[in-house]
């Protein structure tokens, strides 16, 4: 959530610009495609959407030990998640979803292509860069001029795929990463035990509303636009972790640090990196996932996990943890550079030549 295109200053003769969760390197002629070999799945190929399934719900689809309705639930599968096909029998599929395996309802789902579709428009397409620097090019060549780089733990929005290559969003524009290196979760099934603690979650936001009182009101655009911001900074995140962004945003409205409105405070110069990467755009223009909106809706009606935190930042840091995410009051300040006082004897050394000897206080 932090500033996305902030220039830092030359280092080495290459430009460092902030990027978000991470930082865009601009171009010099010595880097590499990739300085390590980690590498993750894709669930954008169309290849592998071959055997997949997603599910065509409003909410949620059973996943049964047995193909029968009599069959003991083993886990629930979410609108528009993803699943592999192992087998279908009669009206009903078995699928691997996560850490689920069971059967579903054939009639529940769609497959292959249909699915891919289903699963982009319900989650978009977000990916996290997996090698620790990876090159960001004009075109999907290795030959093509390059833009850039990114550092490991970068988030980028995914716009489509050419053989080997994503087209990612850059600001206004758009370029070229090496896909072996950018790693897609998949949104899959729960467990019944995760979707009951899911469920209770949501149980005590409620009644923690009900006691607090602290709602606010909100049109239509801004629940919209409070929704995209928390898919775009919370997408995987668990419930409670979505609720946390919501109320950060809803903290900031409050507080006379801030603007005084959810528009002006998502919107505020160099706060929220999906707003200058394009990506808030993309998620508003598809309208946000059911789930971002319910955590939207809790959050403005006084759902606040988080207390008074104003600012949050993915992977390890200081504050209150909610999944990946870091919940603080207040951005950490640099401590200045302590003065070194010092004073010196001028003396002669074994060699006849001078040396100072220097008492550092």
């Amino acid at each position: 959530m932090n500033k996305l295109w902030k220039a830092a200053g030359i280092l080495g003769g290459v430009l460092v610009v902030t990027a978000g969760s991470g930082t865009l390197v601009l171009a010099d002629e010595t880097s590499t495609e990739v300085t390590d070999d980690n590498s993750g799945s894709s669930v954008l190929d169309t290849d592998e959407w071959a055997q997949k399934a997603a599910a065509n719900v409003t909410d949620y689809a059973n996943i049964r030990q047995e193909g029968s309705k009599e069959s003991e639930r083993v886990g629930v599968l979410p609108k528009g998640a993803a699943a592999q096909v192992i087998e279908q029998q009669g009206d009903w599929t078995k699928i691997t979803s996560g850490s689920v395996e069971g059967y579903v309802k054939s009639d529940l789902l769609v497959f292959g292509e249909e699915a891919k579709h289903l699963y982009e428009e319900s989650y978009g397409s977000q990916g996290t860069v997996t090698a620790s620097s990876l090159r960001v090019r004009k075109e999907p060549s290795m030959d093509a001029g390059q833009i850039g780089s990114m550092k490991q733990g970068s988030r980028v929005e995914i716009l489509g795929q050419e053989g080997d290559w994503y087209q990612v969003s850059c600001g206004e524009d758009s370029a070229y990463m090496f896909a072996e290196y950018i790693q897609i979760e998949e949104t899959t099934a729960l467990s019944v035990a995760e979707y009951e603690t899911q469920q209770k979650e949501k149980e005590q936001a409620v009644q923690q509303v009900s006691q607090t009182g602290a709602s606010m009101s909100a049109s239509d655009s801004e629940l919209a636009l409070l929704a995209a911001i928390i898919q775009c900074e919370a997408g995987g995140e668990s419930h409670t972790g979505k609720v946390a962004v919501g109320a950060v945003i809803m903290n900031r409205v409050r507080s006379s640090q801030f603007p005084n409105s959810i528009t002006e405070v998502v919107y505020q110069s160099g706060q929220f990196s999906p707003v200058a990467s394009g990506i808030l755009s993309s998620v508003l223009s598809q309208g946000a996932r059911s789930d971002c909106y319910q955590a939207a809706q809790e959050a403005l009606a006084g759902s606040n996990p988080i207390g008074s935190a104003l600012y949050f930042n993915s992977g390890s840091g200081r504050g209150q943890q909610i999944g990946n995410q870091h919940f603080i009051k207040s951005q950490q300040k640099k401590m200045p550079s302590p003065k070194v006082v010092f004073e010196g004897t001028l003396v002669h050394n074994c060699e006849g030549t001078e040396q100072l000897l220097i008492n550092l206080r």
